[in-house]
């Protein structure tokens, strides 16, 4: 009868162990998790901020273009009128191929 008390006191221990390994388990699954969200989010700002700055960049130069295209116009407004036409022409006969 001593083998069969001592053999239920170990696994009594056994199930102790096994429910505290599910315990730290579930802690560092929760804890990852915790990380692995707060480290997404950090990373989703940057990206954010970054894109912000590229759109921004890209804003300014689109207008920078068109003031620059604007100012050729009033320049050379003739010459600007003969690229359009020329322009409109090769884009005609471009679509116009069936």
């Amino acid at each position: 009868m001593d083998q069969d008390n001592g053999l239920g006191k170990d696994v009594e221990a056994l199930k102790d162990d096994i429910s505290k390994l599910r315990e730290d388990l579930s802690g560092i699954a929760q804890s990852l998790l915790e990380k692995g969200k707060s480290e997404t989010e950090a990373v989703k700002e940057r990206l954010s901020e970054g894109l912000q700055d590229e759109f921004q960049s890209a804003r300014e130069k689109g207008k920078e273009k068109v003031e620059s295209i604007e100012d050729h116009i009033r320049e050379k407004p003739l010459q600007s009128l003969l690229i359009a036409f020329i322009v409109g022409l090769f884009l005609g006969k471009l679509f116009d191929r069936r």
